[in-house]
């Protein structure tokens, strides 16, 4: 049992996880590493790469050396359970009521229970391994696949697929479901992939994104009703602009949303943004709490409102 799980389980395991996160991109890094690789400005596209390549290496030499793989599994249900825990440490220690959530706990659940299971395994008993000799050809060979397995990692496209499709017209169409999102951080959500300073504004405090556009009479009144007066930054205005090509009728509200003291972003300019204007997201220490188009009391007041 003990060595299907080494040479066999781990691997397969091991490039699963590569194939989860290549596919996902962003979304799939767990939560503390997210904040981890953005608070020390490694970034989350950075981190996530050094991730797969250590995945890979772990896979191939697994695979390809029979004592190597005992500590390859060690490190494995390690990695899971750590990772699972402080997932988990997050969650609960998350403000508002989406913390509790029941699909939030089902993914660190599962790795916490994949990695108590390969832990259990490895802790039998086993035949004592031959003594290790140093060889210059093992030694090469450890290089090589470090080397291959960064390389990979560096090339591979981790652009979300899960949400973009390119149209007849060229235009890439990015769709946006921020009712998906509470109990997210901005990278699990995949949004940080288009605007990466939003992520570093939000992880401390109580924070409100609200995307809008200029042309949308509702966004002005929502800002008006709710962000009158100074906002010190408590405010990130992200406005969203018209797809290429896109027909835009005259309107006769100002140029931009009044916001004294918001911060402001746009997304990317030519593609076409599917999100509903105007969206607010309330962020409590880098963790989406509540989503609303309309109702921002509920939000106020801790609700995880979706109307």
């Amino acid at each position: 049992m003990q060595g299907f799980v080494r040479r066999v389980a781990v691997p397969a395991l091991l490039l699963a996880c590569v194939g989860i996160e290549w596919s996902r991109g962003g979304n799939s890094l767990p939560t503390w590493m997210a904040n981890l690789s953005i608070k020390t400005g490694m970034g989350v596209d950075r981190a996530l790469r050094i991730l797969i390549a250590l995945e890979l290496c772990g896979a191939v030499l697994a695979l390809l050396s029979s004592r190597l793989s005992r500590p390859i599994a060690w490190i494995a249900g390690v990695a899971l359970a750590f990772s699972a825990l402080a997932e988990l440490s997050a969650i609960i220690n998350a403000p508002g009521k989406s913390a509790v959530a029941a699909g939030v706990w089902m993914a660190p659940l599962a790795w916490l229970a994949l990695g108590a299971g390969i832990l259990a395994v490895m802790s039998r008993p086993a035949p004592t391994p031959a003594p290790w000799r140093f060889s210059a050809w093992r030694l090469m060979g450890g290089i090589v696949v470090f080397a291959v397995a960064f390389g990979i990692a560096g090339r591979l496209d981790l652009a979300a697929r899960t949400n973009a499709q390119i149209g007849d017209n060229g235009v890439e169409t990015v769709v946006l479901n921020p009712n998906e999102w509470v109990g997210m951080t901005l990278p699990q959500t995949g949004l940080s992939r288009h605007l990466p300073a939003l992520t570093p504004l939000t992880m401390e405090g109580t924070k409100w994104i609200v995307f809008y556009s200029p042309t949308c009479g509702r966004c002005h009144e929502v800002f008006r009703a709710y962000f009158a007066g100074p906002q010190n930054g408590e405010v990130i205005a992200v406005r969203v602009p018209h797809a290429p090509g896109e027909e835009v009728l005259k309107s006769d509200q100002p140029e931009d949303v009044e916001c004294e003291g918001c911060d402001r972003l746009t997304l990317p300019e030519g593609k076409r943004w599917i999100v509903t204007p105007p969206t607010i997201i309330k962020v409590e220490g880098g963790k989406i709490t509540c989503v609303t188009s309309a109702d921002y009391d509920r939000c106020r007041k801790g609700s995880e409102a979706m109307p």
